[in-house]
C-alpha cells in the first residue's frame, strides 16, 4: 500500500521532470551541422552550450519544486493519500529516497533528450543494455536481503543517478578540466586586478603627498 502511494505521487512529480525532455527535443536540434555527406551530421557543442545551460536551469529548479511538492503531499495533505498511520509511517521513512529520486529524473531524461536529438544512439543503447543487468541486481538483492521499499527506491535513484552521470560524459556536458582551468584564469585576472588597484592607491598616496 505504501508502495502503491508512494508510486503515485511520483509518477505525477516524474510528469513535470519530463519537461527537460521536451526542451533538449524542442531547442538541441538546431545546433546540428548537416553534412554533404549522406546521413552525416555535426554538432556544434561550443553554440550549444549556453542554451543547454538554461535547459539545465529550468530542469534542477522543476526538480527542486517536485521535491517540495512531494514532501507537502505525504507530509501535509497525508489524510488525502491514506488514513492509514502505518502506511504513511513508512512513506516518511521512503521520503528521502523518493525526495534523490525525483532531483536526478530530470537531469537525466534532459542529457537524454540531448544525446537523442544529437543522434548518439549508441552510446544510449549500450548504456541501457548495462542498466537492465544492474536491475536485475538489485532485485534479486532486494529478495535475497528483504530491503524492502528502501531497496526499491535506491533502485529508482540509482536508475536515475547512473543515467545523469553516463549521459552527460557521453555528451561531454560536464568538463572538470575545462572548469578548472577557467577558475584558475579568474583567479589570475583577480590577482592581477587586485595588484593594479593596490598599486594605483599607493601612486595616488605619493602623489598627495608630493
Amino acid at each position: 500500500a505504501a508502495h502503491t502511494a508512494l508510486l503515485s505521487v511520483g509518477m505525477l512529480c516524474f510528469t513535470f521532470g519530463d519537461v527537460g525532455f521536451s526542451l533538449s527535443q524542442a531547442f538541441v536540434p538546431a545546433f546540428l551541422r548537416e553534412s554533404t555527406n549522406a546521413g552525416f551530421s555535426s554538432f556544434d557543442l561550443e553554440a550549444a552550450m549556453p542554451t543547454i545551460r538554461q535547459i539545465l536551469k529550468t530542469t534542477i529548479s522543476i526538480s527542486a519544486t517536485v521535491c517540495v511538492l512531494a514532501a507537502t503531499i505525504i507530509g501535509i495533505f497525508r489524510s488525502s493519500v491514506t488514513g492509514d498511520e502505518a502506511v504513511l509511517a513508512t512513506m516518511r521513512k521512503i521520503l528521502p529516497w523518493t525526495a534523490a529520486a525525483l532531483c536526478l529524473h530530470g537531469p537525466a531524461v534532459s542529457f537524454e533528450g540531448i544525446l537523442l536529438a544529437r543522434k548518439k544512439l549508441g552510446g544510449l543503447a549500450v548504456f541501457y543494455s548495462f542498466l537492465a543487468l544492474t536491475i536485475v541486481v538489485f532485485q534479486w538483492m532486494i529478495r535475497h536481503f528483504g530491503l524492502g521499499l528502501s531497496g526499491v527506491w535506491a533502485c529508482y535513484v540509482w536508475v536515475c543517478g547512473s543515467r545523469a552521470i553516463a549521459f552527460s560524459g557521453l555528451g561531454r556536458l560536464v568538463r572538470p578540466r575545462r572548469w578548472w582551468h577557467r577558475r584558475r584564469q579568474n583567479d589570475v585576472d583577480f590577482r592581477r586586478s587586485s595588484s593594479s588597484n593596490i598599486m594605483n592607491v599607493a601612486f595616488s598616496r605619493e602623489s598627495f603627498w608630493l
